[in-house]
């Protein structure tokens, strides 16, 4: 069942899906009840994932380590596939445990962007969503959202899917950081906004290719949403959209991530 750098993406082998199936629930439920206790999570708007009925994108800020978590959850009993650097697949054990709970590695480069596409058929054969962290890294309870990386949206574009951003947002609790009493770790609620479709922005080459510029500028579309709701819950509630306890980027560990 481990991966091997050049094999197929996906096994959607009758054996490896009651193998990821038996891991995943009892994992997700155990992980789940982790962001409970530590962040208080909580969902608004799940029910715009659960009424809709095709396949779809889905981009979101990367902000704790058990954020596969808490997307998960975001479309729960369903399952989605997580892209994840192809190096932490191939991992002897841990590669084989991402990919029994959904994780689809990503190779580097535009390549690995292009398998994904030519794989999508296979992918979506069973789920009706891939999940990606578009800032590329993971920035320790930030609300400052980074610049988007396009490959995300390039996918999008090609497979003509909407992009539906699930933001987490982060607030303080009844007390204020820092002092007497107050949380160690700030509270978590993931909001899904409205899908996105690729047809606002993209645009096409003479040759029928799609614009790179048209998508970037997709992306970046998708970030500034994602980034005016910060804004606009922070204004709204002083506790919302608080960076009162960012740490960084989470630093890498090699041979992993």
């Amino acid at each position: 069942m481990r991966y091997k750098r050049g094999g197929a993406l996906i096994d959607n082998s009758f054996l490896f899906r009651l193998c990821s199936t038996l891991t995943f629930y009892p994992v997700w439920h155990i992980a789940q009840l982790v962001n409970i206790i530590l962040y208080s999570t909580s969902y608004e708007d799940r029910g715009k994932l659960r009424k809709y009925k095709g396949r779809a994108i889905l981009v979101s800020n990367h902000t704790t380590l058990l954020d596969p978590v808490l997307v998960s959850g975001a479309v729960m009993p369903e399952r989605i596939w997580h892209t994840l650097l192809e190096k932490t697949v191939e991992a002897p054990f841990l590669g084989t445990f991402t990919r029994l709970l959904g994780g689809l590695p990503l190779p580097p480069g535009g390549s690995g962007i292009e398998k994904i596409i030519a794989s999508s058929e296979a992918i979506f054969k069973h789920r009706r969503f891939i999940h990606f962290y578009p800032e590329g890294e993971c920035y320790i309870y930030n609300q400052k959202i980074m610049p988007f990386k396009t490959g995300a949206f390039f996918v999008a574009a090609r497979l003509g899917l909407p992009v539906f951003p699930l933001l987490t947002v982060f607030s303080d609790g009844a007390l204020k950081p820092k002092t007497p009493f107050a949380r160690k770790f700030p509270k978590e609620r993931l909001v899904v906004l409205d899908p996105v479709h690729p047809s606002s922005y993209i645009k096409y080459n003479d040759d029928g290719s799609i614009a790179l510029p048209s998508v970037k500028e997709f992306a970046s579309a998708v970030c500034d949403i994602m980034r005016s709701e910060i804004c606009r819950r922070h204004e709204l509630n002083g506790r919302d959209g608080t960076q009162s306890y960012f740490r960084g980027r989470m630093p890498r560990i090699k041979g992993v991530n």
